[in-house]
């Protein structure tokens, strides 16, 4: 059964992921969370390729992505079906910079924008590339979040957003977030994972 955790964040140093969660006595599910958390947050390299679909006000899209982490660097490939073309996104937490379909290079400090401007939606890269692992973004307080007895997020709430993981997938030996529903008040985006890689 499911249980609301109460969740406690704490941030030692600007970068680095020190997450805990304040326990609950004989609660199973809090002390496997403290486990995946020991190792999900040392996780920060990784390849991916899935299903994107993204639902706007005024119309959807869908793409395949490939996504490489390294640290902090990272490089996503959104290749959209029936020849409409490649956007490849690459960057760090300094700058982005992005190649669109009709091969124009642009360059940008605020990828959010970027991809909103080019692409028609955004989301927090900071905080995809955690909730992609099964984590809350460190720094930011998230509400309601639940999880399973296994220890792993299901639903949590953070940076605007509402972050449902609905499927987990063993890989190397941990679960991973396999499928995430992803939502706030002007997009939906759903992510459907379908080979997970992690390098480090």
């Amino acid at each position: 059964m499911n249980k609301i955790i109460p969740l406690l964040l704490a941030v030692a140093l600007a970068g680095c992921a020190d997450l805990s969660i304040s326990p609950v006595p004989g609660d199973i599910s809090a002390d496997h969370w403290k486990t995946r958390q020991d190792y999900l947050v040392k996780l920060r390299a990784w390849t991916l390729t899935g299903r994107l679909a993204v639902q706007t006000e005024r119309e959807g899209w869908t793409a395949t992505l490939h996504w490489i982490q390294d640290n902090e660097n990272y490089n996503m490939r959104f290749i959209a079906p029936l020849g409409q073309g490649t956007y490849e996104l690459s960057g760090d937490v300094h700058k982005v910079s992005m190649l669109t379909a009709d091969n124009r290079f642009l360059q940008a400090n605020d990828p959010e924008r970027l991809m909103l401007d080019n692409l028609g939606w955004n989301v927090p890269l900071n905080g995809l590339k955690y909730w992609i692992r099964g984590l809350p973004e460190p720094g930011t307080t998230p509400d309601n979040m639940i999880l399973d007895d296994k220890g792993r997020i299901t639903d949590l709430q953070q940076s605007g957003w509402r972050i449902s993981i609905l499927r987990y997938a063993e890989v190397e030996g941990i679960d991973l977030p396999g499928k995430l529903f992803m939502q706030n008040d002007r997009f939906k985006l759903r992510l459907v994972i379908q080979d997970w890689k992690t390098t480090s």
